[in-house]
C-alpha cells in the first residue's frame, strides 16, 4: 500500500511517520514530533461544525418523516422509499379507519390505553385525520373494528421505523 518501508499505516489511520498536507507527503525526517496531532487532525477532516449540521439536517429530516409518512426520505432524495412509505403508511391507516378501529385519545387512565395513543400518534398527520374518518366512532365490537385498531397501530410502527431509517440515512450510517 505505501511504497516507503516502514510506513505501514493502520486502516483509516495516518501514521507518524506519513503526514499529508496539500498532497504531499513527508516522511519521519521532515516531520517533527510535535507535528503528529496535526497529522491525525488532516487525517481525520471531521470537524465539530460538520458533525453539528449533519445532526441537525438528521433532525429536521426526522420530524418531517414523521409529521407525513415519507417526507423525511422525499426531503433527503429518496423518491422511491418516500413513495413506499406513504402509501404503506396511509394506506394501513385508511384501511383501519375504514374498518372503524379504535383510535387512542391522548391522555389515558390505563397503560394500554397510552400505548395504544403512541401507536396511532405515530402515524404524524394521519392521526388528526382520524376525526375525518371516524365520524360514526370505532366499532370494536366486531372482529373488523378490532382489525383496524391493529391496522392504525402497525401504520404508527412503520411510520417509527421509517423515521429511524431516515436518520440513519441523514447522518450517514445507511446509503
Amino acid at each position: 500500500m505505501n511504497e516507503v518501508p516502514g510506513n505501514e499505516a493502520a486502516f483509516g489511520d495516518a501514521s507518524v511517520n506519513q503526514v499529508q498536507t496539500a498532497g504531499v507527503q513527508a516522511s519521519d525526517n521532515q516531520a517533527a514530533a510535535s507535528d503528529a496531532p496535526a497529522a491525525r487532525a488532516i487525517a481525520h477532516p471531521h470537524s465539530f461544525a460538520a458533525s453539528a449540521g449533519c445532526a441537525v439536517l438528521a433532525l429536521f429530516a426526522a420530524i418531517a418523516a414523521w409529521l407525513v409518512p415519507g417526507l423525511g426520505h422525499l426531503l433527503l432524495g429518496r423518491w422511491g422509499r418516500a413513495l413506499l412509505f406513504f402509501f404503506a403508511v396511509g394506506g394501513l391507516v385508511v384501511s383501519g379507519y375504514l374498518l372503524r378501529g379504535n383510535v387512542f385519545p391522548p391522555h389515558s387512565g390505563d397503560p394500554f390505553g397510552t400505548l395504544g395513543f403512541l401507536a396511532d400518534a405515530g402515524t404524524g398527520v394521519f392521526y388528526y385525520f382520524s376525526r375525518f374518518f371516524e365520524s360514526a366512532g370505532p366499532d370494536v365490537s366486531r372482529a373488523a373494528g378490532d382489525y383496524g385498531t391493529r391496522f392504525i397501530a402497525a401504520a404508527g410502527v412503520v411510520n417509527v421505523l421509517a423515521v429511524l431509517d431516515t436518520i440513519e440515512i441523514a447522518t450517514g450510517r445507511r446509503h
